[in-house]
């Protein structure tokens, strides 16, 4: 529970600082390409198209996703998104 408080803290301080269209937040996880992966080798954003990635964010941010185990920590990294953030997000990182 405390790993997940510190991600929320963390995701609201940073969801509004954008580095190339993409949350600073997302690229301490993933890099700013997205092409890092974050404990699972299925989690590089930048292998997934951009409709996956903007379900999976929605998803993430309504609660009801939970791809790879990363529900909990997504979620806190989702849930300050805009929907114009998460297009951004698919529209740099997807392919």
């Amino acid at each position: 529970m405390k790993k997940v408080a510190i991600a929320s803290v963390l995701a609201l301080a940073f969801s509004s600082a954008l580095v190339a269209g993409v949350p600073a937040s997302c690229n301490g996880c993933h890099g700013a390409d997205g092409s890092k992966n974050t404990m699972v080798p299925q989690s590089k954003p930048n292998t997934m198209t951009k409709a996956e990635i903007e379900e999976s964010l929605k998803g993430y941010r309504a609660g009801t996703a939970n791809h790879y185990g990363k529900g909990a920590m997504m979620v806190s990294f989702s849930k300050p998104l805009t929907d114009e953030q998460i297009t951004e997000i698919a529209e740099t990182w997807g392919k």
